[in-house]
């Protein structure tokens, strides 16, 4: 994870850590999140949607891990289309 995320074709998603008062939280957010949110055409364009828009989505997911967003049983904590509307963006 050079880059500081994986683009997981199989799964259709983008996997990112947050760093978080000594650990780390594993995050995610699907293709679909990404289409709907942030305008990407999919499958293609997911990657370059995600790093032009990372520092939003990383906000999104700090927001979330501060709000007590539990994650999935599996360990991940997912970013859905909902938590991206733009009333609810960092500032």
């Amino acid at each position: 994870m050079a880059k500081g995320y994986i683009v997981d074709a199989e799964s259709r998603c983008v996997k990112f850590i947050i760093p978080v008062a000594r650990r780390n939280i594993k995050c995610i957010i699907s293709f679909e999140t990404l289409a709907q949110s942030f305008d990407a055409t999919l499958p293609i364009q997911a990657e370059r949607v995600f790093t032009r828009n990372r520092p939003t989505i990383e906000g999104i997911a700090q927001r979330l891990i501060s709000g007590g967003r539990p994650d999935d049983g599996d360990g991940w904590m997912w970013i859905r289309a909902g938590d991206c509307r733009p009333r609810q963006w960092p500032s």
